[in-house]
């Protein structure tokens, strides 16, 4: 299925390279990933196709980006920094947070954006957005 088959393009070179990969614990992980997520979720279309998502958390104190993805082909074409940037212009919380493997390159994005990293882990940076 289409959503299984953007988690897996975004998330297969990292976690295999950390942890190894398994077929059967990521489908369960991405299964429960969607049964929770997809009151906050929305699908990226380029005309009729489904070429990214994107999902959040909304929390009292401020919004948190969970993930954004984009598929190989589309990626590399601004459509990611577009995605971000309205919802940088809709979201009206003073604070964003989002996480990032310390390897994946969006943190260039992320930076101009005006993200900075706050924290880290072994594997990811924590980033976050204030304004105003």
């Amino acid at each position: 299925d289409e959503p299984w088959a953007v988690s897996y393009l975004r998330m297969y070179p990292y976690v295999s390279e950390i942890w190894g990969w398994n077929e059967s614990v990521q489908q369960s992980f991405f299964d429960d990933f969607i049964s929770n997520a997809y009151r906050n979720m929305s699908i990226i279309m380029d005309g009729d196709r489904r070429i990214g998502m994107m999902n959040w958390h909304i929390a009292e104190a401020f919004f948190e980006l969970e993930n954004i993805c984009i598929v190989p082909e589309y990626q590399g074409k601004g459509i990611g920094s577009a995605v971000l940037e309205e919802l940088l212009e809709t979201c009206g919380y003073s604070v964003i947070k989002l996480q990032v493997f310390k390897k994946n390159p969006a943190i260039d994005l992320y930076r101009r954006l005006g993200f900075t990293v706050t924290g880290e882990s072994e594997y990811h940076y924590q980033m976050e957005l204030k304004r105003g």
